[in-house]
């Protein structure tokens, strides 16, 4: 019985893949400026949820985070008086300087706190890239990935890219201190949303191959603590709790691209 070879198979589905992708990024293509998702975040939501904007000093003698809360002037360093960035002093070296941010802190009456962060591309391909690369260059260790989906009124649920994380430090009094945390996050842009980074690049891929066109994409991210790493998924409900509350403010009509 003759036993048939797929290897020829999968090199020509392996350049075909190559030569899609070097079309992708060498052929002229122009930008889509419009979004699939505003560059804002409410003050506040449902649930007694109030957000505060983070700022960052670019001061390298003062890399502080500051809350707008606690500012005179939302984008005046109380220190040096220079200005601040919506992204730390890394992120503006690391990313094209037309890559957008915006970053809040949500705090409800049970003094819970979840971290919201918006990621907007500008018009490099490099503008985005896998959150877990940023989460182990902050010493982050990710213990598991897992999807959920997140139940929204009028719609197939939504699919998020759910990561718990680990990170150990020392306390101010040298005592070794272990955060348990998660990392819920999503893509978008024009008309589409995606869990997985592959699928945004192929998309990405195939606009700019197929109509000549480079779409911004952002990411969305959701981060708070899990509290001890005992197995429990409790903290999954306060991610599909705080992302039905959020998701109404930010997404544009996905459908028609409005």
């Amino acid at each position: 019985m003759e036993v048939r070879s797929f290897t020829p198979h999968l090199v020509l589905i392996g350049l075909f893949i190559i030569t899609a992708l070097a079309l992708a990024f060498t052929v002229d293509v122009s930008l889509d400026d419009k979004p699939g998702v505003r560059m804002e975040l409410p003050p506040a939501m449902d649930g007694g949820w109030v957000g505060d904007e983070l700022r960052y000093s670019h001061d390298p003698e003062n890399p502080k985070q500051y809350r707008v809360s606690e500012l005179d002037l939302p984008n005046s360093d109380p220190v040096t008086g220079e200005k601040l960035f919506t992204m730390s002093l890394p992120e503006y070296d690391a990313l094209p300087h037309d890559t957008e941010f915006i970053k809040s802190i949500y705090t409800n009456d049970a003094a819970d706190q979840v971290f919201v962060s918006i990621v907007l591309s500008g018009k490099e391909r490099n503008s985005i890239h896998r959150p877990q690369r940023c989460l182990i260059g902050q010493g982050n260790k990710i213990l598991n990935t897992d999807y959920m989906e997140i139940p929204l009124p009028g719609r197939e649920p939504l699919k998020v890219c759910v990561l718990e994380t680990m990170r150990a430090y020392q306390s101010a009094t040298g005592e070794r201190q272990v955060y348990y945390g998660y990392y819920a996050y999503w893509f978008v842009g024009q008309g589409r949303e995606t869990a997985s980074h592959y699928e945004r690049m192929f998309w990405l891929a195939w606009d700019r191959v197929i109509h000549s066109i480079a779409h911004k994409w952002a990411y969305i991210a959701v981060a708070g603590t899990r509290g001890d790493d005992d197995g429990s998924e409790a903290y999954k409900e306060e991610i599909t709790n705080f992302i039905q509350k959020l998701y109404p403010y930010l997404l544009i009509n996905l459908q028609n691209g409005n």
